[in-house]
């Protein structure tokens, strides 16, 4: 949340969009997420599923005149405490990304005069968030040393953690469901997928030969001069 494309915000480019609002997040309710669109709908639609299949008054509100009918729901409402915790997030949301992409700029201007220095690809370095900077190497014995002499700096790096390659993880290979029956894979569709690390080569060596620093809304400008130190310092040693 926060993060932008070519002027837009990124959870505006698609029809229905949605956010984690979990504790590492941009903003956080402590536990949950949000959907947002414009298409009334598809709010009806995420309402009704949210909830136990009905659209309740503040709902029809908010998206009009009810264009669907019943069916069963979720009950994944959040909670009003959550909602609190939220709202009060939310009212501090354009801060906390001013903050953590003035740290990100600093970071950047700090190593871009690195020789043969190798950024994670930015389509849109503007509209980027800037909660992690990282930076990318031939091999990832070399990625593992840089981790190593980060260690050493008192400055952790890590590799992409927000990018899971499901296809990889043992539930998603073996097809485990929460119930045998399950239709994703009962179908001959289905049963004919095949999931493992032959699916997706490209990706597990590229994200294997990236590691980063995350960045945080309160770091101080002493916080980043210390990440800058680090890089130079660790990039320097295995480059």
């Amino acid at each position: 949340m926060g993060a932008g494309y070519k002027g837009r915000p990124v959870g505006s480019l698609g029809d229905i969009g949605i956010y984690s609002l979990q504790l590492n997040k941009t903003i956080t309710a402590g536990e949950g997420g949000a959907v947002v669109t414009n298409d009334p709908l598809l709010f009806e639609r995420a309402s009704r599923f949210h909830d136990l299949g009905g659209l309740r008054p503040p709902h029809q509100q908010a998206g009009g005149q009810a264009r669907g009918d019943w069916f069963v729901g979720q009950n994944f409402r959040m909670n009003e405490f959550s909602g609190g915790v939220l709202l009060a997030q939310l009212r501090k949301l354009d801060r906390i990304v001013e903050d953590v992409r003035a740290n990100a700029r600093r970071v950047y201007a700090g190593i871009q005069d690195l020789p043969g220095l190798r950024l994670r690809r930015r389509p849109d370095p503007e509209g980027e968030l800037g909660s992690a900077v990282f930076v990318g190497f031939d091999t990832k014995a070399q990625r593992d040393r840089f981790m190593g002499a980060m260690k050493a700096e008192n400055v952790p790096a890590q590799p992409p953690g927000g990018s899971v390659i499901l296809p990889i993880q043992s539930h998603i290979e073996k097809k485990v469901t929460v119930h045998p029956a399950w239709p994703s894979f009962t179908s001959e569709r289905g049963r004919a997928i095949q999931y493992g690390k032959e699916c997706c080569p490209k990706t597990i060596d590229i994200l294997g030969r990236f590691a980063g620093v995350s960045l945080h809304p309160k770091y101080t400008r002493q916080d980043t001069d210390d990440i800058v130190t680090a890089l130079r310092r660790a990039y320097a040693g295995v480059s």
